[in-house]
């Protein structure tokens, strides 16, 4: 990636600023967001990366995920397991586990009944290290720890280049890390999303006769999701962008994808809520001439594109969209439509699933930079932008003295991290001091939206 998610995760973008405990003290102040507890009890050996150094301080692993976690999510640290009540847990919409050995929980079988309830569940390196005792635990999470033959650097297999959580990786990548083995581990039952390959790593040196050592996978337990990464053991690794975005992308899958997040935060303006279009404007400032059907606002070609009547500086922006199905356009103009940002910056929108990021494809800057992932998913599925966006600076004299800058989540991955956006993008407005309506095109194609909001910064 072009950036770090931490550098995203500290622009002034962000959908509010990170709040969570700075130590195992009073919880974090409610942001309107959804909640995840990061549990760090260690009850056998002591990761670096979760040691607190120093008294009322966070660790490594801790500081790192909540600061990453930036507009996605509200990040709450404990190392005292002992929290961890039917009560506390209800709380949260994903709890996270870098933990070792037998943990405090009061009552254990309650952390399998909140996952199955529909809660989230994120395991981290040594939470396979944990709840030997505790069978239900060991099935919930896919294995126990077994040992760790190498820390070196190895070559990791994506198997699943497509998947939300692993889309940012491409086909196979090379990290330094201490590399697990595990027991009571098979494929039933679950998707493996990355694994061992053999030559820089010798796979002999294992125990498991098919040299079989998945790293990262995932699956539905009850109600509720379960999202393992047995990466994580050193500082480096959480300082790479790539297991971080593996993080955040996979707590966003444990908390049911992208729809886990359309909820129209605190303070946020609703500009199509499903049924009233009355916070936009038509053609020529007329009414809109769009289709509203089934909670989704579906453009008619031909009647032009919609305004809002607001007009913003700073924001952040959420955009649910579908684009069709529709065979007899062009290839490259289907699916065709954009998020305009103050009418001069196009987010854009068209049917270019799979492939190579193109800078006038799904996701780009149009024409000015392409996505860092092809998040794009097929004609007829639901797709989301979550876009955080700060408009140029201008001097009283009237020249810029700072570009725009624009983050872009695209189905639950980072695609644009706290890009300058140089000058306008194609047929938008030209540049000015003032704020501009946000645009939807109508660009010949029968796009439909829903879950358009925007919370003003």
């Amino acid at each position: 990636m072009r950036a770090t998610l931490l550098a995203a995760g500290a622009l002034t973008l962000a959908l509010s600023p990170i709040q969570a405990q700075d130590a195992a003290g009073s919880p974090a102040p409610a942001t309107g967001k959804a909640r995840v507890l990061f549990v760090t009890h260690s009850a056998g050996f002591v990761h670096p990366v979760v040691r607190r150094v120093e008294k009322g301080k966070r660790a490594l692993a801790e500081k790192t995920l909540t600061e990453i976690a930036g507009d996605h999510f509200q990040v709450e640290c404990t190392q005292d397991a002992s929290e961890l009540t039917p009560e506390r847990l209800a709380q949260f919409r994903c709890v996270v586990f870098y933990t070792t050995g037998k943990l405090p929980i009061p009552e254990p079988q309650a952390l399998i009944d909140y996952v199955k309830g529909g809660g989230g569940f994120v395991g981290v390196h040594s939470a396979t290290d944990t709840f030997y005792e505790f069978a239900p635990y060991g099935e919930m999470i896919g294995g126990y720890f077994d040992g760790h033959p190498w820390h070196q650097e190895v070559e990791i297999v994506v198997e699943h280049p497509r998947h939300p959580i692993t889309a940012h990786l491409g086909e196979r990548f090379r990290i330094t890390d201490e590399i697990y083995q595990h027991r009571n581990w098979s494929r039933d039952g679950k998707d493996v999303l990355i694994h061992l390959e053999d030559g820089l790593a010798e796979l002999g040196r294992g125990k498991r006769e098919d040299r079989d050592y998945g790293l990262a996978w995932c699956s539905e337990h009850g109600e509720g999701r379960v999202f393992y990464n047995a990466l994580g053991h050193r500082h480096e690794v959480w300082a790479d962008p790539r297991f971080q975005q593996m993080m955040i992308s996979g707590i966003r899958w444990a908390m049911g994808g992208e729809e886990a997040f359309a909820t129209r935060p605190e303070g946020a303006i609703a500009l199509f809520d499903g049924t009233s279009t009355g916070a936009l404007v038509g053609k020529d400032g007329g009414p809109v001439g769009w289709k509203v059907e089934d909670g989704a606002l579906a453009i008619v070609p031909g009647k032009g594109s919609v305004t809002s009547r607001g007009a913003w500086q700073d924001f952040v922006l959420h955009v649910g969209f579908q684009v069709p199905d529709e065979p007899d356009h062009e290839p490259g103009l289907r699916g065709n439509s954009g998020v305009y940002l103050q009418q001069r910056y196009e987010v854009q929108i068209l049917d270019t699933a799979g492939g190579e990021p193109r800078i006038d494809g799904c996701g780009a800057l149009y024409r000015q930079r392409p996505a860092d992932v092809n998040a794009a998913r097929p004609a007829g599925e639901w797709q989301d932008y979550w876009i955080a966006f700060q408009g140029a600076r201008f001097g009283d004299d009237g020249q810029k003295t700072a570009n725009a800058r624009i983050s872009v989540v695209h189905n639950g991955i980072l695609t644009h991290d706290g890009v300058e956006l140089t000058a306008k993008t194609g047929a938008g407005q030209p540049e000015g001091p003032e704020a501009l309506p946000l645009l939807l095109q109508d660009h010949g194609s029968a796009v439909r939206f829903r879950d358009v909001w925007i919370l003003p910064r």
